[in-house]
């Protein structure tokens, strides 16, 4: 199980091969603005989170399909999977 971090509109090309049924993904930093396309793209299985700080920079509404957190949560999220991967 991998936490996927992707924090540009580029990551997701970039490690969507890589993303298993198991795994999750946040989104972070400009990142955040896939949160509307995301949940079409991907499998239903993957958990798909998104720093909430971002969204409100940025002007974003997430939808329902998309788990807004804060930065401690994301910390936890981290300590909660086996291995995390930046894009």
């Amino acid at each position: 199980m991998h936490l996927h971090i992707l924090n540009s509109t580029a990551s997701l090309s970039r490690c969507q091969s890589s993303i298993s049924d198991t795994d999750s993904i946040i989104l972070i930093e400009d990142a955040v603005v896939l949160s509307a396309s995301i949940p079409q793209i991907l499998s239903e299985n993957i958990t798909v989170y998104a720093l909430t700080d971002d969204l409100k920079r940025r002007g974003i509404s997430a939808p329902n399909s998309i788990k807004e957190i804060c930065f401690t949560q994301f910390v936890d999220l981290c300590a909660a999977h086996a291995q995390c991967l930046s894009w």
